[in-house]
This record gives structure tokens, C-alpha cells and sequence, in this order.
């Protein structure tokens, strides 16, 4: 099993010194805005240190233009 970081310290990777508030990164953990998505152990999210934080306004336009 791939290792586990906090969402946290994924945001500093992903966004360094712009990372978005916490409860901004725990919104898009409700609504699926990362994947893979992250698992809550204990109190505490963890994600993979490839997760991706997913656009759904992009992902709509690309079902757009492929017509389906």
C-alpha cells in the first residue's frame, strides 16, 4: 500500500506558500475535489502524495468537447 500524508502537507506540496485554508481543503474532501480521495483515520485526513485536486468546471468543459 502506497504511503499516506496528511492533507496538510499535501496542500504545502501542491500549493506551497498559496495553499488554501483548511476548511477550504476539507470542503473539497466532502465534495471529492481530490483524488484519489483522501481517508479520514481518527480525526485526520490522509491522501496519497500524487492526489490531485480535480476542477469540475474542467472536467465538464472536456465532456463538453467530446460531446458526451
Amino acid at each position: 500500500m502506497a504511503r499516506l500524508i496528511p492533507v496538510a502537507e499535501w496542500a504545502v506540496e501542491v500549493f506551497g506558500e498559496h495553499k488554501p485554508h483548511r476548511h477550504t481543503i476539507r470542503n473539497w474532501i466532502r465534495n471529492g475535489l481530490i483524488r484519489p480521495c483522501p481517508k479520514k483515520i481518527g480525526r485526520a485526513y490522509f491522501c496519497a502524495p500524487n492526489a490531485e485536486y480535480v476542477d469540475p468546471r474542467a472536467e465538464r468543459i472536456e465532456r463538453i468537447a467530446r460531446g458526451s
